[in-house]
């Protein structure tokens, strides 16, 4: 009988690895945040776009283009979820990006705020771009470099 109940209560346990899109579950009574910021030491003006889930929800925020000048640094937002994504155009005509492997919606020219799925299937007006995957250790300021 004791086989049976342990075999039954393994068989009813799921294990479900968080994927970097993940939102985290919102707690009442204390929510740290995450305030991302970007230092732009690339040599060239740039505009940087950002999306996560918001805390509770399913849903993505994107937000773009906030002008980060070559040798400056700037807040972007602050966030309750410790996972984010980010991409930046170089604004010289070069065709240089810093872009990883996770296809959202942008939105040219901008400024742009918009909530989605998360899906790689953008509106009519919208174009895909491969944002960088992130995630912060710590609740305060993480910074996101822009380098050469």
């Amino acid at each position: 009988m004791k086989a049976i109940l342990t075999a039954a209560v393994a068989a009813s346990l799921t294990f479900v690895v968080p994927t970097p899109a993940s939102a985290q579950k919102a707690n009442s009574s204390y929510t740290p945040t995450v305030d991302l910021k970007v230092c732009n030491e690339s040599g060239r003006n740039a505009t940087v776009a950002v999306s996560y889930v918001e805390v509770g929800t399913a849903r993505f925020i994107n937000r773009g283009w906030y002008d980060v000048y070559n040798g400056s640094c700037i807040d972007l937002v602050s966030t309750d979820n410790s996972n984010f994504y980010m991409y930046a155009d170089a604004t010289d005509g070069s065709g240089r990006s810093w872009s990883g492997a996770h296809a959202l919606c942008v939105q040219y020219p901008g400024p742009y705020t918009f909530w989605s799925d998360g899906s790689d299937t953008c509106p009519s007006g919208y174009e895909t771009r491969d944002f960088v995957p992130m995630h912060a250790e710590e609740v305060g300021d993480y910074t996101w470099t822009l380098e050469p």
